[in-house]
């Protein structure tokens, strides 16, 4: 006999009876058969239409994040202040991320939704953001042809 059939792995000595489960207590007696059919017909659609409800609602609200996002990044174009250097710059960026944080987060709502549409319109504004970003911070760290500074009064990466 070879080692692997004298080795003993588990042992099941006897199987034990389970516990007796706990009688059910026993039902009031109400309506009628048929009754308690039509109140269960009733219940259930009460549910189905809160259901229903509640998802129209939630999906009016991932459209108004979505508008709100979609303002922001339209209305990023008329930015009123400088942006050229120093803490008006710091601001457009940090207005740029804050599209891309809401782009992203109406992705997240319009994913969970199944919402198709909106969730393509809501990529396309995070890819927006991320492309308004890409247009300040690549001139500054001489990715681009022409260079800029982080600074106001400082000179601009590789001039000397």
């Amino acid at each position: 006999m070879t080692a692997y059939d004298q080795v003993k792995v588990w042992e099941i000595d006897e199987i034990q009876p389970r516990p007796p489960r706990p009688s059910r207590p026993s039902r009031p007696r109400g309506p009628a058969r048929a009754d308690r059919r039509s109140l269960r017909s009733e219940d259930k659609r009460e549910k189905a239409e809160r259901r229903e409800r509640a998802e129209r609602n939630e999906r009016l609200w991932v459209w108004a994040r979505l508008s709100v996002v979609v303002s922001l990044s339209a209305a990023v174009l008329w930015w009123p202040y400088g942006r050229s250097c120093g803490v008006g710059l710091a601001a457009y960026v940090a207005a740029t991320a804050m599209i891309i944080v809401g782009g992203l987060w109406v992705v997240v709502c319009t994913w969970t939704c199944r919402m198709g549409r909106a969730h393509a319109i809501a990529m396309l504004v995070a890819l927006w953001g991320v492309g308004l970003i890409g247009a300040e911070v690549l001139p500054r760290i001489g990715y681009a042809a022409q260079s800029a500074a982080w600074l106001c009064g400082a000179a601009p990466r590789g001039t000397p």
